[in-house]
């Protein structure tokens, strides 16, 4: 063979190699397009959903609105994906979230997937799980946390059941547990943490164990969730959303993986009170000694406080 055709053939190798490599890497280019559309869309729809995870009943307490949430969240994603009112399209969308967590103040809700039998027909249907609680045991207590200082404890031995502020409910019995702030915090983090790992895994599993039924074959998994993240589910109400194995495109082998995380926007950690002096209105913070036993009305944000002409007390400063 001639030097000159073997040179061909090698320029010939090297214009499909590059041309691969071309193909591929606008490929990856139009993905990272897509993420980064795909990212806005779910972030946007977490928050969206999150406006209106807490809210106020007629006696303005505050509770968890879970339902509403959920459906604020998947109306605002199949908006952002572009198939609202598609009802084919946005079911399967909606079969690449295998789970939605929402955690309450003493405890938290996982949002899953089950099958159900109509007309002879297997069929997906989103349901909620009971309300799973933050629970530590061993030999001697059990003991169910919250998000905050309150707890409930079992003594088995003595079968007493004590409630309330750890700090108080330390002083009624010799649980070790409680004597120590950060022995307590590091023992409360760790059981809210490990509940609901090892209960999204378990319906994650489920969900796997039935998915191929429906044509996905991709295999749910909980990925390491960021200590950050971590750290605000355990801190505050919030709606958490797994959203694995979207294909970028019918042919495409890639696919979008990504958690999204969102904390309610009004709290329980601020609460404004108001009271009348001299026919003037004032706003206190809940522990101001300005507002007294009766404490009347909560607001949850200093407008609602403006709107009824208060103004911010001079002791407290809110």
């Amino acid at each position: 063979m001639k030097l000159s055709d073997l040179c061909l053939i090698f320029l010939v190798i090297e214009i499909i190699v590059f041309s691969m490599l071309d193909i591929r890497f606008q490929q990856l280019e139009a993905v990272a397009e897509k993420t980064n559309a795909y990212n806005t869309a779910l972030d946007n729809a977490v928050d969206d959903g999150c406006f209106y995870l807490v809210e106020a009943d007629s006696s303005r307490n505050l509770y968890t609105n879970k339902e509403k949430a959920v459906e604020q969240f998947f109306s605002s994603l199949y908006a952002n994906f572009g198939v609202m009112g598609q009802p084919f399209q946005e079911e399967q969308l909606k079969r690449y979230i295998p789970v939605i967590l929402v955690t309450d103040r003493d405890g938290f809700y996982i949002y899953y997937t089950a099958v159900i039998l109509q007309g002879g027909e297997k069929n997906l249907d989103k349901r909620w799980s009971e309300k799973l609680y933050y629970v530590y045991e061993d030999d001697r207590y059990i003991i169910k946390f919250t998000l905050g200082n309150e707890i409930k404890l079992f003594e088995k031995e003595s079968m007493e059941v004590f409630e309330g502020d750890y700090r108080d409910v330390r002083t009624l019995t010799e649980c070790n547990y409680l004597k120590n702030e950060e022995v307590f915090e590091t023992i409360r983090r760790k059981t809210i943490t490990q509940s609901i790992s090892k209960n999204m895994n378990l319906f994650i599993n489920y969900y796997n164990n039935i998915a191929s039924d429906f044509g996905i074959t991709y295999e749910f998994w909980l990925p390491e969730i960021d200590r950050t993240d971590w750290d605000r589910t355990i801190d505050d109400v919030s709606l958490f959303v797994l959203f694995q194995g979207y294909p970028y495109s019918a042919a495409a082998l890639d696919t979008y993986n990504r958690y999204a995380f969102g904390g309610a926007r009004i709290t329980k950690s601020k609460i404004y009170y108001i009271t009348e002096h001299f026919e003037k209105k004032y706003y206190h913070r809940e522990d101001c000694e300005e507002v007294a036993t009766d404490k009347g009305i909560p607001y949850y944000t200093k407008e609602e406080c403006a709107k009824e002409g208060a103004f911010p007390c001079n002791k407290c400063i809110p």
